[in-house]
């Protein structure tokens, strides 16, 4: 299993249309993910923490595979003209190898794929 974790700041008053988006691309393009076991999306309990999302692969070769698919380019396509953006920039890389204390997250939605 190929583990992959992205952390989404999102300013409260966007929480909810952030969420609707969100979750409408889990639902319209996990399915289509090869090697794709199981995604979650989390909501922060505490102001100024970030979303959690967790995506589950069986291989880290179907996690780059997935960079690369169709699918990846519908789920992080930028909000139409008329959308307001639900977060800032939430493709730039984040720096996972410091310890910034504990995030405490309600789980929104998981997806699972009907073979895992």
């Amino acid at each position: 299993m190929y583990i992959v974790t992205n952390r989404i700041d999102v300013p409260s008053e966007r929480a909810q249309a952030f969420e609707e988006r969100f979750i409408g691309n889990m639902r319209n393009n996990l399915p289509k993910v090869t090697g794709l076991a199981r995604a979650t999306l989390d909501r922060p309990v505490d102001a100024g923490t970030p979303y959690k999302v967790t995506m589950e692969f069986v291989a880290e070769s179907d996690f780059e595979a997935w960079k690369t698919s169709d699918a990846f380019r519908a789920s992080h396509a930028r909000p139409a003209a008329t959308e307001t953006p639900a977060a800032a920039d939430s493709s730039a890389p984040v720096d996972t190898r410091s310890v910034t204390g504990i995030e405490r997250h309600v789980r929104v939605e998981t997806y699972t794929a009907p073979n895992a």
